[in-house]
């Protein structure tokens, strides 16, 4: 398999997690950020990560669709066991929804200072402003201490959890785990600090979840 990911997107870390738990052979391709062409050729011209090529060639675009492929079978009984499909995949939904919104202004004036040119980190800032508004980075920098306040609150019921029991739904890790990686991994990947300042107690988690990599291994 092969995955074409930004190292930040909490989309593809939580896909690179599945397969990592899985224990599934896979090449990662880091996109580079201003030059999309072998993305768009790929997929047909469309240009955002995840992007998935399975072990049979097949193109698949999209998070969900690509998570709701690799939970088939004998995955998705580890990732997504029954009778807790429901909980499992709503709170993978949570994390990329309210939760990634807020992660993400967070995360997002770290991302934007790491691009290593300036056109890199021109697009990044335009892209941002045509969905959020002229100077929507800067706001959110300003505004950091307060985005972590909403950060933790949305967070709370999980550490809650995760104070009883090493992951969100038990002793093994889910797609939830997955999915809260995924959003937690971005802000490390935006800034050494960040997590921290939002919670210390992710790092360690974290942590623990990486730890289980092909614990799945089929066979």
């Amino acid at each position: 398999m092969k995955l074409y990911r930004f190292r930040y997107s909490p989309f593809a870390r939580k896909v690179q997690m599945l397969l990592e738990l899985l224990g599934t052979e896979h090449e990662l391709v880091e996109v580079p950020y201003g030059d999309r062409t072998e993305l768009a050729n790929l997929t047909g011209g469309y240009i955002y990560v995840p992007v998935l090529v399975d072990q049979h060639g097949e193109v698949l675009v999209e998070s969900r669709v690509i998570c709701e492929r690799l939970l088939q079978g004998f995955a998705g009984a580890r990732l997504a066991p029954s009778p807790l499909e429901g909980p499992i995949w709503a709170y993978a939904d949570f994390a990329d929804g309210p939760l990634e919104d807020i992660m993400f202004r967070i995360a997002s004036p770290g991302v934007r200072d790491a691009w290593k040119t300036a056109a890199e980190r021109g697009l990044y800032v335009m892209t941002k402003e045509r969905k959020f508004g002229t100077g929507c980075i800067e706001a959110w920098l300003r505004d950091r201490d307060a985005l972590s306040a909403r950060a933790r609150h949305l967070l709370a019921p999980s550490l809650k959890t995760l104070e009883q029991r090493p992951f969100l739904f038990g002793d093994h890790p889910t797609l939830a785990d997955a999915a809260l990686y995924g959003v937690s991994v971005m802000l490390e990947e935006a800034g050494a600090d960040l997590l921290p300042h939002v919670t210390p107690a992710l790092g360690p988690y974290l942590r623990r979840l990486e730890s289980c990599r092909g614990m799945y291994r089929a066979g």
